[in-house]
């Protein structure tokens, strides 16, 4: 897995569609981690976005399919190819969804400011 052009444009696409909720993204495990606030809600790799698996699964399971991020990893929800492009209201609205139902992060020592 590395960081390509269809990683890059997928990642900056879905960003876009996720407006106006407070989403951004990181590089990191060769493809972009995505977050909602400071919930990690998915990944974008090989060009595809992954949504964690959460309460909220009855939104995807007729919609995306349980597949590894990259070799070794859990599997997540993988949006159909184009969902960000063709259905960004259902895209956003179904990661507000599982961003919501996410935990907060514990804050450790390290990481407060």
């Amino acid at each position: 897995m590395s960081l390509d052009d269809a990683t890059r444009a997928a990642a900056q696409d879905l960003i876009e569609a996720l407006q106006p909720l407070d989403a951004h993204a990181k590089a990191m495990f060769g493809g972009y981690c995505f977050y909602v606030g400071d919930k990690v809600v998915g990944l974008v790799c090989d060009g595809h976005v992954f949504v964690k698996p959460s309460a909220k699964d009855d939104l995807l399971r007729d919609w995306a399919q349980l597949a590894p991020a990259y070799p070794g990893a859990k599997d997540s929800w993988r949006l159909p190819a184009g969902a960000v492009r063709d259905t960004p209201d259902r895209v956003r609205a179904v990661v507000e969804e599982v961003a919501s139902s996410l935990p907060q992060r514990k804050r450790t020592a390290s990481s407060r400011p």
